[in-house]
């Protein structure tokens, strides 16, 4: 009994030399970390902290320190571990709750950007529930379900911003954005103009709201929209195109060239602009002007079917059957422009059959 006694005596006396070198070695790595940190050497600061807390696990301010260190290397993950470490040993609790609200941001943000839509949302919500009335956070939220394709939570988070902001326009937008894709046009108009309400320049929020216009076929009220829109914005190339969209649909071409022109300007790449231009030109009956614009149109986009049926018109009005025939047939794959095309087609041979 003796002898098992003075052997435990014995292990209990070397585990404890192992633990005092342990804590003596821990404390040397913490010595020369805290002297790099102090020089900003970050990088070899934080290897020392690292095995400063290898050593001694339990050593709470090495932990913060190690975390303080990855912060300024922009290392958001390894920091948060250690805030966390030194947080649960009582390390300075509110200032590693405050640093960690703030890494959660940074590491979910770099997430969203990376398109990694599943860590964003884990960071997100870690930072919600340290901040939870944070507007701009419920607002990357809503953004991260998005790119998770969950709605249902994305509309939550929206809500939950313009809940926390009421002035928050992205999130209006973005509310807006998903009631005119369900086609509930009404409550989509309504959401879109608070967005506009909320910020009178925010050109996207005009831009949704004349999509539901055009659907609901409220064409009067895009030329009224746009022209307030441009009046914030003059620089507003979609705006211009809409405006100019609208008047055509309206009779209006002659109303309809400069906006359209303008927006040619603005976004010279934009392939439907070239074509609403077209469009408006052809409806004058200047049928070369409008040959050149659908040449524009096809050049940006040559899958643009709406262009290349409006180069066979106004070439079949030019009395240049080749050149129509042509443009019609690579109009036909578009199953809005088959039966027309086809039929423009069938005249096109028939007149050329006649003796």
């Amino acid at each position: 009994m003796v002898r098992i006694s003075l052997c435990l005596c014995a292990i209990f006396i070397v585990a404890s030399e192992v633990k005092a070198q342990e804590n003596e070695k821990a404390e040397e790595h913490y010595r020369t970390g805290y002297e790099l940190l102090t020089k900003r050497n970050f990088r070899n600061a934080a290897i020392e902290f690292e095995q400063a807390v290898n050593a001694n696990p339990a050593y709470g301010e090495a932990h913060y320190l190690l975390a303080q260190a990855y912060n300024v290397l922009n290392e958001y993950e390894k920091a948060i571990n250690a805030y966390e470490k030194a947080r649960e040993l009582g390390i300075r609790p509110e200032k590693c709750t405050d640093a960690l609200g703030k890494l959660y941001n940074k590491s979910a943000v770099s997430s969203l950007q990376q398109r990694k839509y599943g860590e964003a949302v884990v960071r997100f919500e870690q930072a919600i529930q340290l901040d939870p009335d944070n507007a701009k956070t419920l607002y990357a939220l809503g953004l991260s379900h998005s790119g998770n394709r969950n709605e249902a939570k994305a509309q939550d988070a929206f809500e939950g911003a313009v809940k926390a902001d009421p002035q928050h326009a992205k999130a209006y937008y973005q509310l807006a954005d998903m009631q005119r894709r369900r086609r509930d046009y009404g409550p989509a108009a309504t959401t879109y103009q608070k967005a506009i309400d909320a910020d009178s320049k925010y050109m996207s929020a005009y831009g949704g709201l004349a999509r539901v216009k055009f659907a609901t076929q409220d064409i009067e009220g895009i030329v009224e929209l746009m022209q307030t829109a441009l009046e914030a914005d003059a620089k507003y190339a979609e705006g211009h195109l809409f405006l100019g969209t609208a008047l055509n649909q309206l009779g209006r071409q002659h109303e309809a060239i400069e906006p359209l022109k303008r927006a040619t300007e603005l976004d010279k790449k934009n392939a439907d602009a070239h074509f609403r231009l077209g469009e408006a030109h052809y409806g004058l009956g200047a049928y070369q002007k409008a040959i050149e614009s659908g040449q524009s149109a096809i050049r940006h986009d040559k899958n643009l079917a709406a262009a290349q049926a409006l180069l066979g018109d106004a070439h079949f009005k030019l009395g240049q059957m080749r050149q129509a025939r042509t443009h019609y047939a690579r109009a036909q794959g578009d199953s809005r422009f088959k039966d027309y095309v086809a039929h423009q087609i069938d005249e096109i041979d028939r007149a050329n059959q006649q003796p």
